[in-house]
């Protein structure tokens, strides 16, 4: 069996602790990891390089993370059908639908551990296959 290659993954998280303490986890479960501090800022990096995955905070400064993810969704470009997971503490069926909507793919409730994104990862890799 071949060594499964690096997942490139997108980090935007606006809180500077938690993308930092994300990112530490995932470069630990063997990702080569990229961050952004708000919605701008990964919109900009995802038009200029592909990504697997895309971990987006809902709630950022300027342009929340499902915005992200329907930007790229509805655009033409490289990162229009990578997986988009929110990061968040939305639990209610209904906000949670409407992240779905936008272009978000996959929800994973706030406090992350790393234990949740490695769980993720084994479970995204058996449907990537």
């Amino acid at each position: 069996m071949k060594p499964l290659r690096k997942l490139r993954v997108l980090v935007a998280d606006d809180s500077k602790p938690s993308k930092m303490a994300t990112m530490i986890m995932l470069e630990q479960l063997d990702c080569n990891v990229c961050g952004a501090s708000d919605g701008v800022e990964a919109l900009e990096l995802a038009s200029k390089q592909p990504f697997d995955l895309l971990f987006l905070d809902e709630k950022m400064p300027g342009m929340n993370g499902s915005d992200v993810a329907m930007q790229l969704r509805d655009g033409n470009n490289q990162n229009q059908l990578a997986t988009k997971v929110s990061l968040t503490g939305i639990t209610d069926s209904d906000s949670v639908n409407s992240l779905y909507d936008k272009g978000i793919t996959h929800h994973i409730v706030k406090p992350i551990t790393k234990q949740v994104l490695e769980s993720f990862l084994i479970q995204w890799r058996g449907e990537q296959t």
